[in-house]
């Protein structure tokens, strides 16, 4: 098959809406130009494996020819990669299916012995390779991809190789993760007045300037012909590289896999391994990765779980001292003097042992006045108090709202049942969405209303209280279709109205406090 470098094996929508087949020098030029709008052959869990292959990528080739600016078109980007593999004038590392088997194809080391014979399992699909695991046959469909084009099995082989997860005995994850049955995140910001070539751009700016810094802490990276395309190195399954032969920005493959012909059709052949490619279970994903949060008391990289990114988990992310921020979601001081708004994109897979949680991307416009604060400490600490004042009166409205709707479902009882309070569930839920979905744009609001307390509470105002309404919306609605006799329906709509307005303004943290006229006169109104 032939090389990446000069075979059009890449399919990318330009922001004219035209698509084209292209070399990966090629795309590279044209991301650099910011001339993509999307690759239609990418899904959406794969965009995190492709981006940050493409920026470590670029960054080493970059390093290797001492330069420190991306340059344009393609054929400095063949001369640049081709940098990287000197060794091998026919171009192997770069094709997806290498006949000589003991030289390597595209993030597939060479095969120990030169054999396949251990390579016993057989994958006929791209999206069979990768690393979603679908329990259900419905959602995401299992091994349809039959009619694979080379591209699919570029990003199902990237996504195995820099993504993967612990899958069973010989079936090791990355390094870039913490533990097995974590996945390795995706945190940082992107110019939001521009495509997916200007996040690529600066997150290899970022990477050449993190480099050293992560070279002057304690990982034992080689600063100097540190080992990074590590699928050019034989594996024989039982080896596993420590970080003082590695560079900082690795390339790493998890698996030991070849692509082969197989009745003019691609498939996979896999083996297992009795350890991992790369010995870091002690760090637990702490590699200095640059997008990655850090849990600086456990020392560990963060994990995502099945909520996602909502409110709470992005706040802690990006404002406490629990962790230390990643890298790619802090401007550098360059760019803290450009006028422009960003976008903070927050990406992951959801892992459990076996299984798969959820694909989780969220995408948060973040003000050029905020953007530039969230490297200082104590701006830092005065968005987290905001996040956690906001979380707090989401709670307490939540809270009024479970109250109001359980009491509905016992049919106006002054101590509802356990399962009352189950029936809460959706319409708290629907709440809570609701609030995350404008949780971040009213506090920055409220960041930048500064010691102006007519200004504060003015936007106290704008953000609680259509929840307040919302919640009594939600609970008028939940009145009327939670099962309740009907001839208590009355009383109980009247005592969940009240018991739901009680709870809302009877603590400390009444999240009404300073607005509560406002609410009465607007209920009163109604």
């Amino acid at each position: 098959m032939p090389s990446l470098l000069t075979a059009p094996l890449i399919r990318l929508r330009r922001t004219d809406g035209h698509v084209a087949e292209h070399s990966l020098p090629e795309t590279l030029a044209a991301l650099m130009r910011d001339e993509v709008a999307a690759f239609p052959a990418l899904r959406p869990h794969q965009r995190h494996a492709w981006h940050s292959f493409l920026a470590q990528l670029a960054a080493l080739a970059l390093l290797r020819a001492d330069l420190d600016e991306p340059p344009e078109d393609a054929e400095a980007w063949s001369g640049l990669l081709r940098g990287l593999t000197p060794d091998f004038p026919d171009d192997e590392p770069w094709c997806l299916v290498v006949d000589e088997l003991t030289k390597p194809a595209f993030l597939q080391p060479p095969v120990w012995g030169g054999n396949l014979e251990a390579y016993r399992n057989r994958i006929e699909t791209p999206d069979a390779l990768d690393i979603l695991v679908t329990a259900k046959n419905f959602d995401v469909k299992q091994s349809v991809a039959r009619d694979g084009r080379p591209e699919d099995w570029l990003f199902a082989l990237l996504d195995l190789q820099t993504m993967e997860g612990f899958m069973g005995a010989g079936n090791y994850g990355i390094a870039r993760m913490n533990g097995g049955f974590s996945a390795r995140p995706f945190l940082g910001l992107a110019p939001a007045d521009a495509g997916p070539g200007a996040q690529l751009r600066r997150d290899i700016r970022g990477l050449l300037a993190w480099r050293a810094e992560v070279l002057g802490e304690d990982y034992g990276y080689r600063a100097q012909d540190g080992q990074a395309l590590l699928w050019l190195l034989p594996w024989d399954g039982t080896e596993s590289l420590s970080l003082d032969r590695l560079d900082p920005l690795f390339i790493e493959v998890c698996r030991r896999v070849r692509l082969v012909s197989a009745g003019g059709r691609l498939q996979a052949r896999a083996a297992g391994s009795k350890a991992p490619r790369i010995a870091a279970k002690h760090l637990n994903g702490n590699t200095g990765d640059f997008w990655t949060p850090v849990n600086t008391g456990e020392g560990k990289a963060f994990s995502l779980a099945g909520n996602g990114f909502d409110a709470r988990t992005l706040s802690r992310l990006l404002f406490s001292d629990t962790f230390r921020q990643a890298p790619a979601a802090v401007l550098s001081r360059r760019e803290q003097n450009e006028d422009r708004d960003w976008t903070l994109v927050a990406r992951g897979v959801a892992r459990g042992q076996g299984k798969t949680e959820g694909w989780h991307e969220r995408l948060v416009p973040i003000g050029r006045r905020v953007a530039r604060v969230l490297g200082s400490d104590d701006s830092r600490k005065q968005l987290g108090e905001i996040a956690e004042r906001q979380i707090q009166e989401v709670a307490q409205i939540a809270k009024a709202l479970r109250i109001g709707v359980a009491t509905a479902a016992s049919g106006g009882a002054e101590e509802p049942r356990k399962e009352c309070y189950d029936k809460a569930a959706p319409f708290t839920a629907r709440l809570q969405a609701e609030a995350d979905a404008v949780f971040f744009r009213a506090l920055q609001e409220r960041f930048l209303a500064g010691g102006d307390a007519a200004a504060r509470l003015g936007t106290k105002r704008a953000f609680v209280m259509p929840l307040a309404r919302r919640a009594e919306a939600l609970l008028s609605e939940a009145a009327d279709s939670v099962p309740c006799p009907g001839i208590r329906r009355p009383r109980a709509r009247a005592r969940a109205l009240r018991r739901f307005g009680a709870v809302l303004r009877s603590t400390r943290s009444n999240p009404l406090r300073g607005a509560e006229d406002v609410f009465d006169k607007e209920a009163d109104d109604g």
